[in-house]
C-alpha cells in the first residue's frame, strides 16, 4: 500500500513538473510574440501596372476612412490636464507614433496613431493596451495628408508621386 501511495505521489510530482515547464515555455513564447524582432526584417511592396492605372482613374478625395486608438476620454473639470498627461505618457512609451488631444464638447479625448486598416489598428491597440488597458479603436474620417506624414504609415514619396 505504501508503495502505491509513493508511486502515486511520484507520478503526481512528475506531472506537476512537466506542466510547470510547459507553462514556462508558453509564457516565453508569448513574450517573444509581444516583442518585435526587427533584425533583418524588410517589407517590399510592388504594384503591377493594373493597380497603378486603377489608381489614376479613381476620383481624388482629400479624406479617407481610417482608424485611431483612443487611449483616454474624460468630461470632468480637470479633463484637459488628464488628457495631456495621457498623451505625455503615451509619447514616452511610443515616441514615433503621433498623438493629439481633441476637444469634442464636453469631452477631452487623447487619440493616437493613424491606421489605414483594421489589422494595423488592432496591432497598435494590442501594443497600447499594455500601458492603457481601457484603450479602444475608433473608425473616423481622416485627411490623406495626415496619413501621408504619419510615421505609422511609411509610403515612399516616389510611390505617391507616381500615382498622380
Amino acid at each position: 500500500m505504501k508503495r502505491q501511495i509513493f508511486s502515486f505521489f511520484l507520478i503526481l510530482t512528475a506531472v506537476c513538473g512537466v506542466r510547470a515547464g510547459a507553462q514556462d515555455r508558453v509564457n516565453s513564447y508569448m513574450q517573444r510574440l509581444r516583442t518585435a524582432d526587427a533584425r533583418g526584417a524588410r517589407i517590399e511592396v510592388r504594384n503591377d501596372s493594373d493597380v497603378s492605372s486603377g489608381l489614376r482613374v479613381t476620383p481624388r478625395s482629400s479624406h479617407t476612412v481610417g482608424y485611431r486608438i483612443c487611449i483616454f476620454f474624460d468630461n470632468t473639470q480637470n479633463g484637459r490636464s488628464l488628457a495631456y498627461g495621457a498623451l505625455s505618457a503615451f509619447r514616452s512609451h511610443f515616441p514615433g507614433i503621433p498623438g493629439e488631444v481633441v476637444y469634442d464638447s464636453p469631452t477631452f479625448k487623447t487619440l493616437v496613431g493613424y491606421c489605414i486598416d483594421v489589422d494595423e489598428a488592432s496591432m497598435l491597440l494590442g501594443r497600447v493596451r499594455e500601458y492603457f488597458p481601457k484603450a479602444v479603436m475608433r473608425e473616423e474620417s481622416m485627411s490623406l495628408a495626415a496619413l501621408k506624414h504619419s510615421p505609422v504609415v511609411t509610403i515612399p514619396q516616389a510611390s505617391i508621386d507616381s500615382v498622380r
